[in-house]
């Protein structure tokens, strides 16, 4: 923020700063800490109006430097130059100008303001009696408006079939019936759908894109939405004079998605280095940038077994979480606390998993997933196992099915998980145990097609946990042979 330093001018600046150190510290405005820290000062009893003033300060600030960024308001501005060289009837400065703003507004499609362009270059050739015009210019600018307005019209066209498709994955979901499947169908006959060719621009592509996307994901296809993810990237990479950040962002991260999903984790590890090389265009875009990075790389790690690089990871995570704090909405803070928790888990290092585990349950007032809620409460459960606390895992069962049958959570599967919990601990013999585990095995595997549960076990892989119990080795090497053998 720039600022002339008078008097009254610093005391704009130290308000400013105290509020943006706040905001960094703390992540919302105090106005009472504001008045204590101010409190003495003569311009505090006018804070009201200060603000006010900052307000619109920083307002300009934003529009400048915004306005400097823009490729629109850069043609609005070489417009309204060549207006005033018009009135001047300086008609060969006017040309000059708008050669340079047809050339912009043709590298960046800005097809509303090419035509504007040409309504100048018109009006230039009439002030001039067309006399500096051949037959042959005047026929060029009658085609440049048809193929402004066809890239218009095109642009418009997949627009509204973006629109339509979005409208139809919020109504359906995934697909669940044939007659849902149809109404997708009838969409994707449409003509501009049968090839990307039929997409003449840059922004009609990019619709196309993500129209064919969304189709597939709904279908629930993710061969083909993998393959128009990846299209999309390589487009946008293509592009990079058109490519904004955030557009860049999003669609890696769609990509990152179905890469995790369809277990390409090398590919996966590939675009979550993309995500970190991203040049961010605000602190609120580099803090999403750390949660889709950090979040997919820690999930990555959990689902391969490789739990040392996610102890790793989990220091990085940590200095992040200081950094952008205020910056992190609550369900993914929480979630990095759980996922830093399994890791830690999943290393053996059960005394930091419950560290972990402990931020959440501690966070009264966060308002938790249900999910996040039962991963949180039984994974402490197998910790304080681990750890061999099995006096205090007694009432701790207890708690957790109190908890969970106040909030309605306690389903068959709550019951038995707690109902082997409660027989293992008193269990001395080896083989006793070996029989508890093999017959919670039986009992999930009976439980299999119950998509809820599944869910469940997809943050705490409990079979492979009784599988590394029964077989006598580390949980990392199970889980990491699973992965392989998918």
């Amino acid at each position: 923020m720039n600022a002339r330093r008078s008097e009254g001018d610093n005391n704009y600046v130290r308000l400013f700063d105290f509020i943006d150190k706040q905001a960094s510290n703390q992540g919302n405005y105090d106005e009472d800490a504001v008045k204590e820290y101010f409190k003495g000062e003569k311009f505090i009893k006018q804070l009201h109006v200060l603000k006010s003033y900052l307000y619109g300060t920083i307002l300009r600030s934003l529009r400048l430097y915004n306005s400097e960024k823009s490729k629109v308001n850069e043609l609005h501005g070489l417009l309204r130059d060549v207006d005033i060289l018009f009135h001047k009837s300086l008609y060969g400065q006017c040309k000059k100008l708008l050669n340079k703003a047809k050339k912009i507004a043709l590298t960046h499609e800005k097809y509303t303001q090419l035509l504007e362009i040409i309504d100048m270059e018109k009006a230039i050739a009439r002030a001039e009696a067309y006399t500096k015009r051949t037959e042959e210019d005047l026929d060029n600018i009658y085609y440049e408006v048809n193929d402004a307005v066809e890239k218009i019209r095109n642009i418009n066209d997949f627009w509204r079939l973006s629109t339509k498709s979005f409208f139809l994955r919020k109504k359906y979901g995934n697909i669940r019936d044939s007659e849902e499947l149809n109404k997708f169908n009838e969409l994707m006959k449409n003509p501009l759908l049968k090839s990307e060719d039929k997409a003449t621009t840059y922004f009609s592509k990019n619709f196309y894109y993500n129209i064919k996307g969304l189709f597939y994901l709904t279908k629930g296809d993710y061969e083909n939405l993998l393959r128009y993810s990846n299209k999309l990237v390589e487009f946008l990479e293509a592009n990079p004079g058109m490519m904004r950040s955030n557009n860049y962002l999003a669609a890696l991260n769609n990509l990152l998605i179905v890469q995790m999903e369809t277990k390409k984790y090398i590919d996966a590890m590939v675009s979550i280095k993309k995500i970190r090389a991203i040049e961010p265009e605000s602190k609120t875009m580099r803090a999403q940038m750390f949660i889709i990075s950090y979040d997919n790389e820690m999930n990555l790690y959990l689902l391969t077994g490789e739990f040392q690089k996610g102890v790793k990871l989990a220091k990085e995570i940590e200095k992040g979480l200081k950094e952008f704090s205020g910056r992190i909405d609550q369900e993914s803070e929480i979630l990095f606390y759980y996922n830093i928790a399994y890791i830690y888990f999943g290393a053996g290092d059960y005394e930091k998993s419950l560290e972990w585990i402990n931020k959440i349950l501690n966070k009264k007032e966060f308002r938790l997933r249900e999910d996040i809620q039962i991963y949180s409460r039984l994974l402490n459960l197998f910790v304080h196992y681990e750890i061999g606390n099995y006096d205090l895992l007694e009432y701790e069962i207890k708690s957790a099915r109190r908890f969970f049958d106040s909030h309605n959570y306690l389903n068959e599967f709550e019951k038995i998980i707690l109902s082997f919990l409660n027989k293992l601990i008193f269990a001395t013999d080896e083989e006793v145990k070996i029989d508890l585990y093999n017959d919670l095995k039986y009992k999930l595997s009976k439980r299999s097609k119950e998509v809820r549960e599944n869910r469940i076990m997809e943050y705490f892989d409990i079979d492979s946990w009784l599988d590394s119990k029964i077989e006598k080795k580390s949980f990392s090497s199970i889980i990491g042979n699973k992965a392989i053998n998918k």
